[in-house]
């Protein structure tokens, strides 16, 4: 039997994932991120530390497959978006990794029309944890450091470069940078928004296509991963682009809820043609597929917030899942309880950019009265992110249209029922749980085998458990979701 390795480098957790060459998932093994944040908004992680973890993920499930090491035909990698990666003439890190959530570059937003200028050009309202903006502060805020700058990187991208000894960028990360959406690269139009003088262009590396070989695997990194020397490790993609493919985003119009840390409300296109509602983000994906995309940047962040401020319990992971599962078992012994509560989840430090755009918005908590408890408050917190998706979607989604839910909340007893009753249409939960990383065992394997990725794609596709709408509490959370809209509607001056 053969194998492919992937490699999926999120927020908070690397995962190492092994796929047979018929796509089963064989064994994955993950470690925790030490990201470093403050109040200030600002999320950084040490560069060294994240490719020793990613090492030590690499190893450990090598071990515990048992899987040999001249196995693996393929690997490929996907990790967390944008950000700035940077590294000097001797490859080495200048500074800690800034990430796609940090918000220093707000600073130099002073001026609002930048935000349209950008959306005319990418469909994207850009994030202040984007690469460009933040090569910006860079230029003025850490002049020192900008003038060390040989190449600056992506997550995956640095990850690949340790690996073998190669620098390339993927089109689907230039293109969000924010970059030109429809060729799929850098634009100067960009740099000139941003008042960046064109010869930084040059410390941007390569681009290539996403199954592409992006080099083959060294003899240092062979000894520090226990992978074999000369593996051929593919380009890669990012995160929500690997996430979309596995769960078969590859075909126009497929609509797909990636709820993880974000949630992310995707309608696959077969065209770049810019949205004109002036809100979320636009991926370049595979195939001549992007993807119209509403974020709401705080996903299960909310549900986490509740436990660790209404539940008094320790606050490790295991404890957060045991007080999860028994939330969901007394909610469903409760029949689907209904509350007055209306939870907004807009839990983070950069607002919302998506389906409305308040770089202010904040989370609330509407209608609190004495007899509420913890209970009722972590239900309007699940019944708020799922009409906070039925807000993203809009009248872009219909009771004729299925909607796939991918990411960690698709596990859960009781959200995917409760999104399909708040948006009236099925839900259909896809049987693999580690979904970027099937997207890149998909692409490894075009690259290996020379398959048609799309047919690759649509043959693989696994659906589990499908929901239906229930009349009774679709009314429930139609009416809800009026009030819902009402409320952050009329927030908007006072955030």
């Amino acid at each position: 039997m053969k194998y492919y390795l992937t490699i999926d480098a999120g927020t908070s957790v690397i995962k190492s994932v092994l796929f047979n060459t018929n796509f089963k998932e064989v064994l994955s093994y993950s470690v925790k991120n030490p990201v470093i944040i403050d109040q200030n908004g600002n999320s950084e992680i040490d560069m060294n530390d994240f490719w020793k973890l990613t090492t030590k993920c690499i190893k450990i499930l090598l071990n515990k497959s048992k899987v040999k090491s001249q196995s693996i035909i393929g690997i490929g990698i996907t990790g967390n978006m944008v950000g700035f990666w940077s590294i000097d003439h001797n490859y080495k890190p200048i500074r800690k990794a800034i990430l796609w959530n940090d918000t220093r570059s707000h600073k130099i937003f002073k001026n609002a029309k930048i935000f349209d200028q950008v959306y005319n050009l990418t469909g994207s309202i850009v994030q202040f944890g984007c690469t460009i903006p933040i090569l910006k502060w860079i230029s003025v805020f850490e002049k020192q450091n900008l003038n060390k700058i040989k190449f600056i990187l992506t997550c995956k991208d640095w990850l690949r470069f340790n690996l073998t000894d190669k620098i390339f960028n993927d089109e689907t990360e230039v293109a969000v940078f924010p970059g030109d959406i429809k060729h799929k690269k850098l634009s100067q139009k960009i740099f000139k928004i941003f008042d960046l003088n064109i010869k930084y262009l040059k410390l941007f590396p390569e681009v290539k296509k996403s199954n592409d070989l992006g080099g083959y695997i060294t003899k240092k990194a062979a000894k520090m991963t226990s992978l074999k020397e000369g593996t051929p490790v593919i380009i890669g993609c990012g995160d929500v682009i690997a996430s979309a493919l596995g769960a078969g985003g590859i075909n126009h119009n497929k609509k797909i809820s990636i709820i993880g840390t974000t949630c992310h409300n995707i309608i696959v296109k077969n065209n770049p043609r810019i949205s004109k509602e002036n809100s979320g983000l636009f991926f370049a994906s595979l195939n001549n597929t992007w993807l119209e995309t509403k974020i709401n940047v705080a996903g299960t962040t909310n549900f986490d917030w509740v436990i660790d401020n209404f539940y008094k319990k320790s606050k490790n992971y295991f404890d957060k899942i045991k007080i999860i599962n028994n939330f969901e078992n007394k909610y469903l012994k409760n029949n689907y309880n209904e509350n007055s509560l209306i939870f907004l989840p807009y839990l983070n430090y950069g607002g919302s950019i998506s389906p409305f755009v308040n770089l202010n918005s904040k989370a609330e908590i509407f209608g609190i009265l004495p007899h509420h408890n913890n209970f009722d408050i972590m239900t309007s917190c699940y019944e708020g992110l799922a009409l906070s998706i039925k807000d993203c979607y809009g009248n872009k989604i219909n009771k004729k249209d299925n909607l796939f839910i991918a990411g960690g909340a698709s596990k859960s007893k009781i959200l995917p029922q409760i999104i399909s009753n708040a948006l009236n249409v099925k839900v259909k939960i896809l049987t693999n749980s580690e979904l970027g990383a099937l997207g890149i065992s998909f692409l490894i394997d075009s690259y290996v085998n020379k398959t048609n990725l799309k047919n690759l794609i649509n043959t693989h596709q696994k659906i589990g458990h499908i929901f239906t709408p229930n009349k009774k509490h679709s009314k429930y959370l139609n009416n809800k979701y009026q009030k819902y809209k009402k409320l952050r509607e009329s927030l908007e001056n006072i955030w």
